[in-house]
């Protein structure tokens, strides 16, 4: 299986987390590919079998927190993904709140099934990328 695993990072503990379920996704006997979220091109998708999508929480906690405004974006200008596995993740300072269902809903909306979700405090962005990767790699692939 080749999988995508991009991200969108401002402090670098977001990608700490993406290159976590990058080598949890190796371990597990398949590729990888590391990618900025925002360098992530249509044939990117074309040629991965599942991705990994991650993103930093945006926000202040009394008002409105969700995905970095960026990595929205990035994933609005994703193409069709046909039914491909997914899986999406953040890092956070105080609470993810809403998060990870906006970011899954945003990519549900291109058309690909998420079977993973995983949430990490920013002082273990690692946390949860062993059993994130473990269900991705065994969900099946679009036919």
């Amino acid at each position: 299986m080749e999988v995508l695993v991009a991200y969108e990072s401002r402090s670098g503990r977001t990608r700490r987390a993406a290159e976590a379920v990058a080598s949890a996704v190796r371990e597990r006997g398949s590729n990888a590919t590391l990618k900025a979220l925002a360098e992530t091109t249509a044939q990117d998708i074309e040629k991965h079998d599942a991705l990994a999508i991650g993103t930093w929480v945006e926000g202040f906690i009394v008002v409105k927190v969700g995905p970095a405004k960026a990595a929205l974006e990035a994933v609005g200008r994703l193409p069709a993904m046909g039914g491909k596995p997914a899986a999406v993740f953040c890092t956070y300072g105080v609470n993810p709140r809403g998060t990870l269902a906006t970011l899954r809903r945003s990519l549900e909306a291109k058309g690909a099934t998420v079977v993973a979700e995983n949430a990490s405090p920013r002082s273990h962005p690692e946390r949860g990328a062993t059993e994130l990767a473990e269900r991705l790699c065994a969900s099946p692939r679009p036919t």
